[in-house]
């Protein structure tokens, strides 16, 4: 983790002025100053949600993952001095690493052991919505990068935006008149195959790249960012890792 975390550091100062003028940059680095301010508030769970989601629009977020990589390593180092002494907090730390490695079964567990010492809003959220999940045979998949707080995030765009919908005046245009039939072009040449488009596919080699990056695999995250773009040419986040990832092992030559 410390080799791939200078490396990013390193991309990030090599590429600032280009990662800046890209739109998806700018709400990663948007959702980086959220999370510090969550983590002030200590609000751990959703800060490390908005920080995954943040290094998932844009991997050469160094901040986003030196603070992932900060705060995971700070509950670890302190979660054995808690079991001494605090219950609440180590239920707590516990719950969070479960979290954000996928067991989400017992994060639950964790969680119901912080809420019968004390209410903590944050984690009654999390509780009930994951609690609810499960029962719904949730998928794993679904929760990668952003978690919890990005579908929060979403769901109330998505209302925002049925509400503005519903406040505006929607004029229907009149009918188009009757076209008269075509006449009929010759005939041209057959195109060449193009690839199928296959989004899921894409997305999968995208996450893939992203964890093989995380591990310090820059090459084999190159390797899956092009297969991205080989199901999906215009998924705009693997082109622009791709072009830093090529630009950083030409560096590294």
């Amino acid at each position: 983790m410390k080799k791939i975390l200078l490396t990013a550091l390193l991309a990030a100062a090599f590429i600032a002025q280009d990662a800046h003028s890209s739109g998806e940059s700018r709400k990663s680095n948007k959702l980086y100053k959220a999370a510090r301010a969550d983590i002030r508030k200590g609000l751990y769970l959703t800060a490390y949600d908005k920080l995954s989601e943040a290094y998932w629009l844009d991997p050469f977020n160094g901040g986003a993952l030196k603070e992932m990589d900060r705060i995971t390593k700070s509950f670890k180092k302190n979660l054995a001095e808690w079991c001494e002494y605090d219950f609440e907090q180590k239920s707590y730390g516990s719950g969070f690493l479960f979290y954000t490695q996928g067991d989400y079964k017992n994060a639950v567990k964790e969680w119901e052991k912080v809420l019968m010492v004390k209410e903590n809003r944050e984690v009654r959220d999390y509780y009930e919505y994951i609690s609810g999940e499960l029962k719904k045979g949730m998928e794993k998949e679904k929760l990668l990068y952003g978690g919890k707080a990005k579908l929060d995030r979403e769901n109330a765009e998505k209302l925002k935006e049925e509400e503005k919908n519903k406040n505006k005046a929607v004029k229907k245009p009149p009918p188009p008149a009757p076209k008269s039939p075509p006449k009929a072009a010759p005939s041209a040449p057959p195109k060449p195959q193009e690839p199928k488009i296959d989004k899921a596919k894409a997305e999968k080699y995208y996450n893939e790249g992203l964890q093989q990056y995380s591990q310090g695999y820059l090459k084999l995250a190159a390797a899956s960012w092009k297969k991205t773009l080989k199901y999906n040419p215009a998924h705009t986040r693997a082109q622009r890792a791709l072009t830093r990832a090529e630009k950083m092992l030409q560096t590294n030559e």
